[in-house]
């Protein structure tokens, strides 16, 4: 009975301390909108990766109020503080806070949600418990790198991404030449935990060096910045083509007989041959005796065969040439055949006639330069002989100038066009610009024309009585006021002194004659 009775005691307080607090949380303004824990987003996580808490909260107040998410550690140290959020009153909005952890292992934190309008119920509070992942590592291995002349450069590299999440990463692709690095790709690539292979062509590039450079994109690695570039040596592909040839057959061809000449092609370098061409080329005149298109040759290699030359040309000693082409290069082989010639007899020549004509044409034609160029200096450069006693030789053209009469210079009094006449000409002179002739003796430094009849005398004087003139031809008739007029012809502009007026003209330039007046 005294048992039941104690019961019934605690009970009854257990019941009014519980509606106590219900009262107490009932009035506060914010409370949790469903769930009391935080939800983390992000898991599983590592060092460097972002994570997001966040919780519902529900507004039951009559005004607007703001809260925000704070976590801390295990020392009550804040780690993170959330933006406030805004709530109006009857609604739920999401708070958060992010965190991005530093060191792995598992860590314990709290979190709260807190408002400076206050009125926080004790249920937006908590703790939780995180596991944090070592942060991914990344590796590179350079696997096939295969440099050739017919290919260019080609590269297989392996990408490996440890244990975790699927991540984006940058991969940028340099050539180096000579100490100096450029970019010459850059990509974006998502990996997945494991190995990825990724296939390079890079074309024919002048380069010593491949080097790849992989940068996490927002996260981080375990890596170093300088432990995420790997780089390989490179060598060229190099050939060491040459040509050897064997007797023809026949041995000494007669004119437009068919010849057959065997070749070796031969590759001394560490890389195979471009396919090309194999020409057999007359040495004298570039005539193309034969042609046909060869395969590549390995490295170390040899290749043979023979070409077939159809109409054997017609001389008695014969240089070909034998060339074997490839892209960017090129070698030959040089050979001399002595022909039989028409009928198998006559005079034999120790060498091609054809590339001896062409010899001496062109020596003759260096010979003829040669001589121009002497008669040149000779003429135009006095040569010295001896030590400071030299006596310069006078050329032909010195003295020529010395021996020369000496002129002076007249003005054309219609056109104006400068004359050289001998100094001692005192006589009249033909201008044969305009055929003007005039004096040299007169100045006529004022005039422009000269007048093509002389008015006649006047003598008051005299008593004769003059005969009457005979009738004059019409002339078209020009006059100014100034000593400037115009032909009446082609509106050329003359200089005719107004005291020489009136004056029968010409003009120089259309050949018209006109009378020139002043009015």
């Amino acid at each position: 009975m005294v048992v039941t009775r104690k019961f019934a005691v605690f009970m009854l307080a257990l019941t009014l301390l519980s509606t106590a607090a219900f009262a107490e949380d009932s009035e506060k303004r914010f409370t949790p909108a469903g769930a009391t824990d935080v939800a983390v987003v992000g898991e599983p996580v590592h060092v460097g990766d972002e994570l997001t808490a966040s919780i519902l909260v529900h507004n039951q107040g009559s005004e607007i109020g703001s809260v925000r998410l704070v976590l801390n550690d295990s020392n009550g140290l804040s780690l993170s503080q959330g933006e406030y959020v805004a709530i109006s009153p009857g609604s739920s909005r999401e708070v958060s806070a992010s965190l991005v952890p530093t060191s792995a292992g598992t860590t314990s934190m709290g979190w709260e949600i807190v408002s400076d309008d206050g009125g926080v119920s004790s249920q937006l509070q908590g703790s939780l418990e995180l596991l944090v992942y070592e942060a991914q590592s990344l590796d590179l291995n350079f696997g096939e790198v295969d440099w050739t002349l017919a290919g260019g450069l080609h590269s297989q590299i392996s990408v490996a991404l440890s244990a975790g999440d699927s991540r984006d990463v940058n991969i940028s692709i340099s050539l180096g030449f000579q100490g100096v690095d450029n970019e010459v790709q850059r990509f974006t690539v998502t990996l997945d935990p494991g190995l990825r292979e990724i296939s390079l062509d890079l074309g024919g590039p002048q380069a010593d060096s491949l080097s790849v450079t992989i940068e996490p994109r927002g996260w981080m690695t375990s890596n170093s910045a300088a432990n995420l570039t790997w780089q390989v040596d490179l060598a060229a592909p190099s050939i060491s083509p040459s040509v050897e040839l064997g007797p023809l057959d026949p041995e000494k061809p007669n004119p437009g007989q068919s010849v057959s000449l065997p070749y070796w092609l031969n590759n001394s370098g560490d890389a195979k041959t471009l396919p090309g061409e194999l020409r057999v080329v007359r040495t004298s005149n570039g005539m193309l005796l034969a042609e046909r298109t060869v395969s590549s040759v390995s490295a170390n290699g040899s290749s043979s065969g023979t070409v077939e030359i159809g109409l054997w040309p017609d001389s008695q000693i014969i240089e070909v040439e034998v060339i074997w082409f490839m892209e960017d290069s090129a070698v030959s082989e040089s050979l001399s055949v002595e022909s039989l010639g028409q009928g198998g007899g006559g005079l034999t020549l120790s060498f091609d006639i054809m590339a001896a004509f062409y010899g001496a044409l062109s020596g003759f034609a260096v010979v003829l330069v040669g001589i121009i160029a002497w008669r040149t200096v000779s003429e135009r450069t006095p040569s010295t002989e001896g030590g400071e006693g030299k006596v310069l030789r006078d050329s032909r053209i010195t003295r020529r100038l010395e021996n020369a009469p000496s002129k002076r210079e007249v003005l054309c009094p219609s056109c104006e066009q400068r004359l050289n006449i001998p100094s001692e000409h005192t006589g009249t002179v033909r201008c044969p610009a305009c055929t003007t002739q005039f004096s040299t003796e007169t100045d006529y430094d004022d005039s422009t024309v000269q007048p093509l009849t002389d008015p006649l005398p006047q003598n008051p004087e005299s008593s004769e009585t003059p005969p009457d003139p005979e009738p004059a031809p019409w002339w078209p008739v020009a006059r100014s006021t100034e000593e400037i007029l115009s032909c009446p012809e082609c509106d050329q502009r003359l200089r005719i002194p107004l005291e020489r007026r009136p004056v029968h003209s010409r003009c120089p330039a259309c050949r018209t004659e006109f009378m020139a007046e002043l009015g």
